[in-house]
């Protein structure tokens, strides 16, 4: 394959972890033919299959179907596409890959936030989690986040599984990405990053949605790095995330290795929080079904 089929005016992919941008970089492309974390569950089944070496690339492409090969979508955001970054980069010489980043602490506790309140709305609405959904989130955690655990129970064990995680995560991707072909874009630099993000994809500025790049903010925040910090957090971090962060996050790796942890702000403002994301949940699951916990 020379080029982008003839059908699309480009050829982009995002290959950044959950919770990272990838809905504001689907909704900055709503001009054009765009999808959000389309067949997800069906792509992270054959990835995770391709992991495990039960089946080759080839394999992979054919079980995909008409998802993958030919591309139909011009901007193609799904959270499964860092699992096969590298397959994508080989088979489409001529697509552009958009790899959005977070620092180590904001996207650990989004991501465990997010992972909370859907359990708890899965809980509340009797609905049951799939095996593929389950090995997804163990990829992430190393198999530490327990999804029936008791909900009294903190979940800061998946701390530094998940730190270790996202540091392979971004060397991965800057070994497999083509560099004349990425961009790596800081999830809170996307709005004024838009020329170079157009430059890629090859298309005007003035053609991408400015006014919606800020879409799909956490519901609740909590911040299990200030209320869990301990001897374990940091040197996961100083093993693994320290030089990543002084790189692309100067100004949060000064932060955390200046703060003091407190062991009884953490205990408090866990329970002050689950209760929180209780009522949120139930309102959630009361006002647009089961569904939502997805």
């Amino acid at each position: 394959m020379t080029a982008h089929p003839p059908w699309l005016r480009f050829q982009a992919y995002v290959v950044g972890l959950p919770k990272t941008g990838s809905t504001s970089m689907a909704t900055l492309f709503g001009n054009y033919r765009t999808g959000h974390e389309w067949q997800l569950i069906d792509l992270v089944d054959l990835a995770m299959a391709r992991h495990r070496g039960e089946i080759d690339d080839e394999a992979f492409l054919k079980a995909a179907g008409r998802r993958l090969v030919p591309p139909s979508l011009e901007m193609d955001s799904a959270t499964s596409h860092c699992l096969y970054a590298d397959l994508l980069a080989r088979t489409f010489p001529h697509a552009v890959f958009m790899h959005t980043v977070r620092d180590v602490r904001s996207w650990v506790s989004s991501l465990i936030d997010m992972l909370l309140c859907k359990r708890i709305g899965r809980k509340i609405a009797g609905l049951a989690y799939t095996r593929v959904e389950i090995e997804y989130i163990s990829l992430r955690t190393e198999g530490t986040y327990d999804v029936d655990r008791d909900d009294r129970e903190d979940d800061r064990v998946a701390l530094a599984p998940m730190m270790r995680y996202w540091a392979s995560h971004i060397r991965e991707m800057a070994a497999v990405l083509p560099p004349d072909r990425s961009l790596r874009l800081r999830t809170r630099d996307i709005a004024s990053r838009l020329p170079q993000i157009a430059a890629l994809a090859g298309v005007p500025a003035s053609t991408l949605r400015a006014d919606l790049s800020h879409s799909n903010r956490a519901p609740l925040r909590f911040d299990r790095f200030a209320a869990f910090d301990g001897d374990e957090l940091r040197a996961a971090y100083d093993a693994h995330c320290a030089e990543l962060m002084a790189e692309l996050f100067p100004e949060e790796h000064a932060a955390f290795v200046s703060r003091r942890p407190d062991d009884e702000e953490g205990s408090l403002a866990w329970t002050t929080y689950l209760e929180s994301v209780r009522t949120w949940a139930a309102d959630a699951v009361a006002r647009h079904g089961p569904g939502v916990t997805r």
